[in-house]
């Protein structure tokens, strides 16, 4: 038997199939064929070298047939070339000292012979044994290495997806509770401010005094109601529904740079509405990428550009501040120092089949994110049901197939 594994090549003796039977009659056979030929040679050997051919005979019957066949086909052959090859062709008489010395140690070599190759065809035997073992034992090994490494990349596609779930769970929480702050929350301090400003009238003439201090709750609760509205419209901008990406964006850009200082361009390219899971999926992008350029890099400006080409949808927003180390960079592309914000980003632009990348030198950092056309998340359905269970009220409506629709909607 011959196997070959990785350049190892283990030749094995193979075992003849049958009974023992057949392996005895294999080894009568082979010394006939060895009588035959020597008698082919008798005009030309005469009474020399009668054991030549039943020496080759036997080295093959000793390794194919093993112990017992080759003794017996050895004992057998060299009484039958005494008959018929030694002068006066009998099997054991009229032999002479010398023949019977020669003899012995002919049956002596037959006898080495026979053992080294019954030894050698042992240990290869083990040999070969332990080797199919060895290459059973890897093979079981490769396949539990693949089963693991399924395993592992459906236990990291759950928790991606896990990942997406939570964060447009947390965007339909942070849509309920901007609604809340602004419809409640809101018309209960308006309703609040009118009734205060008809009592400061009413005590403007019968006590200044007491109406001043009003007039100055009142303030404080204008300021109030004014930080309520600014904080439900950062947790989700109703124009990010009502008229889209575009207004939206356009509306926390002015705001977020009359708040921090920094000089903001907008550029933005193309027609038509996204859908909806996609335009709140750009719109954090942006905010998160503001707030780390606001937190980190020191520039005081930046820019973004969004793009609709080629068939993908290519976000950049980029500015002139520190940057990132060339190690940082390493970091952030191996996974091993993502913050929260940039692990949410890199999954919300995943969850559409996208790529987010980060360059960086010293003269600022730019982040790109490319998300192809056709593309529709995974988890839609069941973060729409969970949406739902958390908000008390289904999101009814169409259905978005692809990226863009016209005029529509979240609720």
């Amino acid at each position: 038997m011959a196997d070959q594994h990785a350049g190892t090549r283990i030749l094995v003796p193979l075992p003849l199939r049958g009974g023992k039977l057949k392996h005895y009659a294999i080894a009568l056979l082979a010394m006939i064929v060895a009588l035959a030929l020597r008698s082919v040679f008798q005009p030309i050997l005469g009474g020399s070298m009668h054991y030549v051919s039943i020496s080759a005979a036997t080295v093959f019957v000793a390794w194919y047939c093993g112990l017992w066949p080759a003794v017996l086909a050895t004992i057998l052959g060299t009484l039958a070339a005494n008959a018929l090859f030694l002068s006066p062709y009998q099997p054991l008489g009229f032999l002479t000292e010398r023949d019977i010395i020669g003899q012995l140690l002919f049956l002596g070599f037959c006898a080495a012979i026979i053992a080294i190759a019954e030894t050698s065809r042992r240990v290869l035997l083990r040999l070969g044994h332990a080797h199919e073992m060895l290459l059973r034992s890897r093979m079981q090994l490769k396949f539990r290495v693949r089963q693991s490494t399924a395993q592992l990349r459906q236990s990291n596609k759950d928790l991606r997806d896990l990942s997406v779930r939570l964060l447009r769970v947390q965007d339909d929480e942070r849509r309920r509770i901007a609604r809340d702050l602004h419809d409640s929350t809101g018309q209960a301090l308006t309703a609040l401010n009118l009734e205060l400003a008809g009592i400061e009238r009413e005590l403007t003439v019968r006590n200044p005094q007491i109406a001043r201090r009003l007039a100055s709750s009142i303030e404080n609760a204008r300021q109030i109601s004014d930080e309520l509205r600014t904080i439900s419209y950062l947790l989700h901008p109703p124009l990010l529904d009502e008229l889209g990406l575009g207004s939206a964006l356009r509306w926390y850009v002015d705001g977020f740079g009359k708040r921090s200082g920094i000089a903001i361009h907008l550029h933005l390219s193309g027609e038509g509405r996204l859908a909806p899971e996609m335009e709140t999926t750009l719109f954090r992008v942006v905010q998160e990428c503001l707030i780390n350029i606001h937190r980190h890099s020191g520039s005081a400006t930046a820019s973004i550009r969004l793009l609709h080409s080629d068939g993908q949808i290519v976000l950049e927003v980029e500015d002139e501040g520190r940057g990132i180390s060339a190690e940082g960079l390493s970091d952030i592309a191996s996974g091993a120092t993502l913050g929260v914000g940039l692990r949410g980003m890199r999954e919300r632009i995943k969850d559409f089949g996208g790529e987010l990348e980060i360059l960086s030198s010293g003269r600022g950092t730019k982040v790109k994110a490319i998300i192809p056309f056709g593309t529709r998340h995974s988890s839609t359905s069941a973060t729409q049901a969970e949406a739902g269970a958390l908000s008390g009220k289904p999101r009814n409506g169409p259905s978005i197939a692809g990226p863009f629709a016209k005029g529509a909607s979240a609720n």
